[in-house]
């Protein structure tokens, strides 16, 4: 993390998101996946399906880092699902999650393999589907999420930790950094103090980050309904 190879591939992340956004505000609007958004969608679940099935298998198979039960690994399937079929429920999951948790992962990828093999490849275009895809359902195609939304992505996240977290303890893993060991790279959950003090932690600041993102868009709405004479 933080070297020029680091800020290149978000630069490539961000220009190809910038590209889509740009590209479908000239368009015209519509209520179904175009042809290119279900393409892209369906190639990504492709390569997530196909990349789990062959981790399944030595000599890679590691079950405490090769299953796919990272919440990210989830967001990503969501995000192309999204793309792919236009299923209003995923929206909020792709917008909260991608931006309250996904985006740590990009600033701080716990990633140890270089672009000579395919894991590094892999990563950086599963967290670029989540926030991409984020980006560009509020951008291009005009989402705005309401309580209602935020209240959905609260509990999907706590159906995953539900999951997750009783796997974590029984295997000694660490999926969602909810278990007791912590990532491989230095990242935020070093400075959450010990386990299981630090999961209270981790709920607090996920539920706090989502309803940050969710502010602006309330704030929008309510200052929308004043008359202009009272605002």
């Amino acid at each position: 993390m933080f070297t020029a190879l680091h800020a290149v591939v978000l630069a490539a992340i961000l220009g190809l998101t910038a590209l889509a956004i740009g590209t479908a505000r000239r368009g015209p609007q519509s209520r179904g996946p175009t042809a290119t958004e279900r393409a892209i969608g369906l190639a990504y679940l492709a390569a997530w399906a196909t990349t789990y099935v062959f981790l399944l298998f030595s000599p890679l198979h590691e079950p405490a880092k090769t299953l796919p039960l990272q919440l990210c690994h989830w967001n990503a399937l969501a995000a192309a699902l999204l793309l792919a079929t236009r299923q209003q429920l995923l929206r909020p999951i792709v917008y909260f999650w991608g931006f309250a948790l996904s985006t740590q992962a990009i600033i701080t990828p716990s990633l140890t393999e270089g672009p000579a093999i395919y894991p590094f490849w892999f990563f950086w275009t599963t967290h670029g589907m989540i926030v991409g895809v984020a980006l560009y359902e509020v951008f291009a195609r005009g989402y705005r999420p309401t309580p209602r939304d935020y209240g959905i992505a609260c509990a999907a996240a706590a159906l995953y930790v539900a999951v997750v977290l009783p796997l974590d303890l029984a295997f000694d893993w660490n999926y969602g950094f909810v278990g007791r060991g912590k990532p491989e790279v230095r990242t935020i959950v070093d400075a959450l103090g010990p386990w299981p003090e630090r999961l209270a932690i981790i709920v607090l600041l996920v539920a706090g980050a989502m309803a940050v993102l969710l502010l602006p868009w309330v704030f929008s709405r309510k200052h929308a309904t004043v008359p202009h004479g009272l605002s």
